[in-house]
């Protein structure tokens, strides 16, 4: 199965990288979605006008994110073109952000009530300590607990569930994702989804953070700053594509199982 996956991330990397249009506009939706999310986090709203401002950023921000998810679960599609992955991506976005909200909603409410536990915990008077010497006490471990729990729903169950209702969105609508829940999840949650992201996790998300957070010893201070640009760009990069291709892979195999299921 691990060479399924690695064969599927492979593909879905080549196919990117042959069209060099599409890396474009990958990287073009990219700056501006970093651009639009910069200025809005440095907007003032002491007036009219930078509220407004502010307002149309954040409008801008939506648009952009997911129009660049269309993208990316569109890409891997037979004769799939620019020319006509673009337009299609700026009409049916918004059906992105209809079947997000359920999980946004359900993923700020799970992120409250860990966030209480945990701070009950916390502030929690400690248990008897058990009898053997070095062994944690019960309160530490029930720490330890809502910490893999709020890992394990918020950067992979949520994350993965979101990805593939917008596979199924962007693929059948909105209606068809919405009727095919139990299946869609069912299919995102099979050991080669699971570990197409994380790999990808790996990629678009420890990579950049060691490249980011990683400082090479030199002496000199133009050489540092090079470097940290150089750094900088490079994290901003695989970032992007690692995503857009675990994206597309996650993609790829959801198509590949729904074809089997129906010819079942």
């Amino acid at each position: 199965m691990i060479k399924n996956v690695i064969g599927t991330m492979v593909t879905a990397a080549r196919g990117l990288l042959k069209d060099w249009r599409l890396m474009a506009a990958f990287f073009g939706l990219y700056v501006a979605l970093s651009v639009a999310v910069s200025l809005f986090v440095v907007t003032r709203e002491s007036s009219i006008w930078q509220l407004l401002l502010t307002l149309l950023l954040a409008a801008a921000a939506l648009l952009l994110f997911f129009v660049l998810q269309v993208l990316a679960v569109s890409y891997t599609q037979n004769e799939a073109r620019l020319g006509v992955l673009f337009p299609r991506s700026l009409k049916i976005f918004w059906k992105l952000i209809v079947v997000s909200l359920p999980i946004f909603l359900l993923g700020c409410l799970l992120a409250y009530l860990l966030g209480k536990l945990q701070a009950q915990i916390s502030v929690a008077p400690p248990l008897v300590r058990p009898s053997g010497r070095g062994s944690a006490p019960p309160s530490q471990w029930l720490g330890v607990v809502v910490t893999g729990l709020w890992y394990l729903l918020l950067c992979l169950v949520l994350p993965l569930a979101t990805f593939h209702l917008w596979i199924v969105t962007t693929r059948e609508g909105l209606g068809a994702a919405l009727k095919q829940v139990g299946r869609v999840l069912a299919r995102a949650f099979a050991p080669r989804s699971v570990l197409i992201y994380v790999v990808g996790l790996a990629v678009f998300g420890l990579i950049p953070c060691l490249l980011l957070f990683t400082k090479t010893p030199v002496k000199s201070w133009w050489i540092d700053v090079g470097l940290l640009g150089a750094r900088d760009v490079l994290a901003f990069l695989i970032a992007l594509f690692g995503w857009v291709i675990t994206l597309g892979s996650l993609a790829e195999v959801a198509t590949r199982s729904a074809g089997g299921a129906e010819h079942q």
